[in-house]
């Protein structure tokens, strides 16, 4: 609101003095000189601090860097050789003790799969270096995290995965502390591959892979499961389920597939998808213990087809097919179709998952869940009618 009061003005306004010398008594001359004295002192003391600041930083400089927290942070390179297949460095960044680093995956096949991304910081800690990794594994703990400890890497730290299958990985080193953040487009064994460059970087033996296994529902071919094909003449060993390899093909339109089977207590891992299952199983009062699984896939990828079968001890295909559909194949998340279709005679139960990939077709009979993955559905039919 405006103040309608008028502001009295003087009538006459005063004419200010004409500038000149102002006559000083003595008193204030001496005052004077010894403020500009004091001043003096003042500025002087000053430059000193400066310059020792300065004389400070230079040394800090001229230390090996061993020596200097800001170039033990800025200066580690992880070698190209150790680097996981096809990832780049995108871009970096300097802070005070710190450095920051994009890594990019591989370009994807198609337009429907995320190029992976890596975000790795380094950091020097003056001090409570591993304090802070001890924090940050119960922070990721606190935050429902499936947390793996890795006393394997350097002077410790831990691996996570959270429910978006994001994964994470600290490294300690002294006072020196890699963090590195890997987006759900990036494979576990590439982000296990950074960190142990990184271990390498600074020092280390690259450690050994985490104790866990991927997602099993995208079980990949593992040196870790017995083949059928001998290696360097040697016999093969016996199958783990020899009965659930016997229900998969072992060719498809005239492909042949690598066929080999694992134990539940060798399949699941502490990660996000593992516990999930877990829990669908003591649900039904079954644990992993009860768990045989088979799979088949061609070992050149030239047939866009693989398959897994899935029994539980004493559990009906039904109830078993539910936790595949729930758990498993995460069927029941928002975006995903399924449908009942019939295939070759079959019944079956088909799941899109809406990205323009590959389809599951489930298949439930004799106390076995099949699954069938492949985005042709001639070939999904070709595998049904080869199946024993």
């Amino acid at each position: 609101m405006t103040n309608a009061r008028p502001r009295p003005e003087p009538a006459i306004r005063p004419t200010p003095p004409a500038p000149g010398p102002r006559p000083r008594p003595s008193g204030e001359r001496a005052r004077l000189a010894e403020d500009g004295r004091l001043t003096r002192r003042i500025a002087v003391a000053a430059l000193v601090v400066a310059l020792v600041g300065v004389g400070l930083a230079v040394a800090r400089l001229l230390l090996p860097a061993s020596t200097s927290c800001q170039q033990a942070s800025w200066d580690v390179r992880p070698g190209a050789d150790d680097l996981p297949e096809g990832y780049s460095l995108s871009a970096s960044q300097y802070d005070i003790n710190r450095q920051q680093v994009t890594f990019l995956g591989p370009l994807p096949a198609d337009e429907t799969t995320a190029q992976g991304v890596v975000y790795v910081t380094v950091t020097c800690f003056v001090e409570g270096a591993a304090d802070a990794v001890a924090r940050s594994e119960q922070a990721a703990r606190d935050a429902n995290q499936a947390v793996t400890p890795r006393p394997d890497l350097g002077d410790g730290g831990f691996t996570a995965t959270d429910g978006n299958g994001s994964n994470f990985v600290q490294v300690r080193h002294d006072d020196v502390v890699v963090y590195l953040a890997a987006s759900a487009d990036v494979a576990p064994p590439d982000v296990d591959a950074l960190a142990t460059a990184y271990d390498k970087a600074l020092g280390g033996d690259g450690g050994a892979p985490a104790v866990g296994t991927q997602d099993p529902g995208v079980v990949e071919p593992s040196d870790a499961l017995p083949s059928e094909a001998p290696s360097d003449g040697a016999a093969s060993a016996a199958p783990v389920a020899p009965e659930l390899e016997a229900r998969l093909p072992a060719a498809v339109n005239d492909t042949p597939l690598v066929v080999d089977s694992a134990l539940g207590t060798e399949l699941f891992g502490d990660d996000q998808s593992s516990r999930a299952i877990a829990a669908a199983l003591r649900a039904e009062g079954k644990t992993v213990d009860d768990v045989s699984f088979a799979q088949a896939y061609d070992e050149n990828q030239e047939l866009d087809l693989s398959m897994f079968a899935v029994a539980v001890d004493g559990l009906s295909a039904a109830r078993t097919k539910a936790i595949v559909l729930e758990s498993w194949l995460s069927a029941t998340g928002a975006g995903v179709e399924r449908r009942n279709v019939t295939i070759d005679g079959k019944e079956l139960t088909e799941i899109d998952y809406g990205d323009g990939g590959g389809k599951d077709y489930v298949l439930a009979e004799d106390d076995v869940v099949i699954v069938i993955t492949t985005s042709d559905e001639a070939v999904a039919a070709a595998a049904l009618a080869a199946l024993p």
